[in-house]
């Protein structure tokens, strides 16, 4: 038997039915890579933006979002095509079904590596005028084609280890990567500092780049199986048939968000790019345990009952509570702390981003909401829909944002954000109440709304009279919230019947 037949039999296919328990061990091991990646990035953010200041913050800024929009659209959606055909041939233990897509998926990546270096030499010019507002920095724009080659392969090598459902591996990747990079960049920019900036991004891709090849070697190894070249090619374009249209739907979307430092800069200035990616690295970082659990984690348990309408409400209520029960206390403390919390992660020099970060917590209620049943709109429903879906989204934010930084400045991009969301929302909302009839728990509507009210409550309070009062009632209605949600989770996840096995296979996992 082969090793990896071997690999495949101690990799089970997720079970249909799904207890709120299972969902909460996989989110707490993904929590604890999460938390050391906060603090390794907080660290990292911390000395990055205290030493480049403002402008040079929100230069290092926008070069990552020209990574991460060059990797989305040269990755093709193959990552998501990966997990989302992988999971399901790993669990028939079809050995060349599998080995065919990673090897598609490699020609992919030779493909489009190839015309993102020819791209960004050609049109070096063009992209530093648009992306960072001058061409004056053409060639190190042309340089950042390393980290996107680099980013590229982690991201194929990453999503290889999702579609085996490697948990473990995929949070230890997690953690060593991230600081590995923090580590490389902060020595960089303490040499350096400005001139820093393009060798540190590079850096950052090639930690991420070097985890994921070591831990997908460790874990799967190479393929022990023979693939004709015709069976590389026709993966390959299976891939593509699904990634493309996941690409380009993902495009309007999260390629809009890429896109808003870039409109923050022509309509403003360098220094409010630097507080734009401020209150957004706070925004994405602390939530961010919630967002890898359901990338892979739920992703593949969504995958496996994509066509059974009750499992899938099932599984859709179970997630909903998770992360209404662990972001809830997390985005109140934040919107209650904000003022004081920003000079401490940056610096002083960073005071507009604190209004702009308490709408994006808000904006997050409904994001992190939406992103549960957005992944069911994925798997299941055809492709136009979701097309649709990510189109709506990219608009409603795109134009939002053109007019709220316009009328309000920067503090308008934070609540062009909360509407988009509320919006998207509602939509996905609706197409799957007539998908599969989809219906919340009491449990869920309530915990749904109260966030949603105290939420709005600490943040409307600095307009009444009882402006003073604004901090110590957030903290209060944080800690109520942190009780109520410790009190549920100890129960659910700890109870007499089960405790000692969860903590013990926690123990040995980690």
């Amino acid at each position: 038997m082969s090793d990896l037949h071997i690999t495949l039999k101690e990799a089970p296919a997720p079970t249909v039915q799904r207890p709120m328990r299972s969902v909460l061990y996989a989110t707490s091991l993904l929590s604890a890579s999460w938390f050391l990646t906060l603090l390794t990035g907080l660290a990292s953010s911390k000395v990055l933006a205290v030493v480049l200041e403002p402008s040079g913050f929100g230069y290092y800024g926008l070069l990552q979002n020209f990574v991460e929009l060059a990797t989305m659209l040269a990755g093709m959606g193959v990552g998501a095509a990966l997990v989302r055909s992988g999971a399901s041939r790993i669990a028939e233990n079809d050995e060349v079904g599998i080995a065919g897509l990673r090897e598609g998926a490699w020609i992919i990546f030779l493909a489009t590596g190839t015309l993102v270096v020819i791209g960004a030499v050609a049109f070096r010019n063009s992209l530093s005028q648009w992306f960072l507002g001058t061409a004056d920095h053409a060639w190190g724009l042309v340089f950042m084609a390393i980290a996107v080659l680099f980013s590229l392969d982690s991201y194929i090598q990453a999503n290889v280890l999702n579609a085996y459902h490697r948990v473990k591996a995929l949070a230890h990747f997690g953690v060593w990567s991230k600081v590995l990079g923090s580590v490389l960049a902060i020595a960089l920019v303490l040499i350096w500092r400005q001139r820093a900036i393009v060798p540190a991004s590079i850096a950052v891709a090639f930690a991420a780049w070097w985890g994921a090849r070591y831990f997908l070697r460790r874990e799967i190894g190479p393929l022990p199986v023979p693939v004709p070249l015709r069976v590389s090619l026709s993966a390959a374009w299976s891939l593509l048939k699904f990634g493309v249209p996941f690409m380009t739907s993902a495009a309007l979307s999260k390629g809009t968000q890429l896109l808003l430092p870039i409109l923050v800069l022509h309509l403003l200035n360098a220094e409010s790019v630097g507080n734009y990616r401020a209150a957004s690295t706070i925004a994405v970082t602390y939530l961010g345990f919630l967002v890898t659990a359901m990338t892979q984690d739920y992703f593949p348990r969504v995958s496996a009952v994509a066509q059974k309408p009750r499992a899938l409400v099932d599984l859709i209520n179970n997630q909903q509570r998770v992360v209404l029960l662990l972001g809830a206390p997390m985005i109140l403390g934040t919107i209650a702390l904000v003022r004081p919390l920003i000079p401490i992660v940056f610096s002083s020099k960073f005071d507009l981003a604190a209004d702009l970060l308490e709408w994006l917590m808000i904006g997050d209620i409904f994001r992190l909401s939406s992103f549960t049943l957005s992944i069911v709109i994925i798997t299941r429903c055809k492709p136009g829909i979701y097309f649709f879906t990510e189109s709506l989204s990219g608009f409603t934010t795109l134009v939002g944002a053109w007019f709220g930084v316009r009328w309000l400045g920067l503090t308008g991009l934070g609540a062009a954000f909360l509407v988009s969301n509320v919006i998207y929302f509602l939509v996905v909302w609706t197409i799957l109440r007539r998908q599969i009839d989809l219906s919340w728990t009491r449990i869920n509507i309530q915990l749904m709304l109260a966030t949603v009210c105290a939420a709005s409550v600490i943040r409307l309070l600095p307009y009444t009279p009882l402006a003073s009062l604004r901090t110590p009632v957030g903290v209060a209605l944080a800690g109520a919230a942190c009780l109520y949600s410790a009190r549920v989770l100890w129960r659910e996840f700890c109870d007499r019947g089960q405790r000692g096995g969860l903590w013990e296979r926690f123990r040995e996992l980690w």
